[in-house]
């Protein structure tokens, strides 16, 4: 990786570049790399964003702390700082009436069609492992632009067969979506060595963009399914010297985007408790 950045900060710069101005992003629980992403478009590109804030009893409408990791610490800020309250019963609502524009979305397993599994882990009736999968079956139909990210690149996440199914992707070559008037399906997937798309003709993931220093070779041999490789990759750009100002110093100065990284996890956590502990012994 470029010694000027790191993995964490060019995964939330492609991420954030996603983002439209003017776009309705719903922002799931507990997901700061995406949070990351989303206050980082709204403090630079996308002025015009607006966006549901989850994991609060009632969730917020566009607060304007920009550093959520603050408001991860402490969520009475949410409340403090936004524009409106909101059930997570409207907020579902609202997204399966086609309301919501990008929803990032981090599955357990992703397959050649950007089908995604977030239910469990073994065979459904024994399973190793049970997980949420809270509304990704209609955000994955619905939404205009689901964006698909993960934190690892290897087998165990990119599948040729799901444990389980929760969302559907762009099985079908799309047919069912145009018949049921669906969304168009997933957008991209970002993971720590590249960023795949969707082939229009096929609905195959598509190697879109390779990250500086990874190779072709890499990507193939820790994805578990035939990938769509184009005559020309290209290589995903820089982050900026200014995304990674507004990044580092305004949208995440406690770096809790990391928490979403195994290697990071630990040290990262040991940060943040000893920053909450000096904030609380300052009051």
């Amino acid at each position: 990786m470029n010694p000027q950045y790191s993995l964490d900060e060019l995964m939330c710069v492609q991420m954030a570049r996603d983002i439209e101005d003017g776009d309705w992003v719903n922002h799931g629980a507990v997901v700061p790399l995406a949070g990351a992403a989303l206050m980082l478009a709204k403090t630079t590109h996308a002025p015009n964003l607006n966006f549901f804030y989850l994991g609060t009893v009632f969730n917020s409408i566009n607060p304007s702390t920009p550093d959520l990791a603050a408001m991860l610490i402490d969520p009475t800020l949410a409340y403090t700082s936004s524009r409106a309250l909101i059930s997570h019963h409207d907020i579902v609502n609202w997204t399966a009436r086609g309301g919501c524009d990008l929803q990032f979305l981090r599955p357990l397993q992703v397959d050649r069609f950007g089908s995604v599994n977030v239910s469990v882990i073994g065979s459904p009736e024994r399973p190793k492992a049970r997980f949420h999968g809270i509304a990704v079956a209609d955000v994955m139909i619905t939404c205009r632009k689901p964006v698909l990210y993960v934190t690892e690149h290897n087998h165990r996440t990119f599948v040729s067969s799901l444990a389980f199914c929760t969302g559907l992707g762009h099985t079908d070559k799309g047919t069912w979506r145009r018949r049921m008037n669906a969304g168009p399906g997933p957008y991209h997937v970002h993971t720590p060595l590249c960023v795949l798309d969707f082939e229009p003709e096929t609905g195959f993931a598509r190697l879109l963009r390779l990250h500086p220093g990874v190779t072709l070779d890499q990507v193939v041999s820790n994805t578990g399914f035939e990938l769509v490789i184009p005559e020309r990759i290209e290589e995903s750009p820089a982050p900026t010297a200014e995304e990674l100002r507004v990044l580092r110093e305004v949208v995440d100065p406690h770096g809790t985007r990391q928490l979403e990284f195994k290697e990071t996890r630990a040290a990262t956590n040991a940060r943040i408790e000893a920053t909450t502990q000096c904030s609380a012994a300052r009051m």
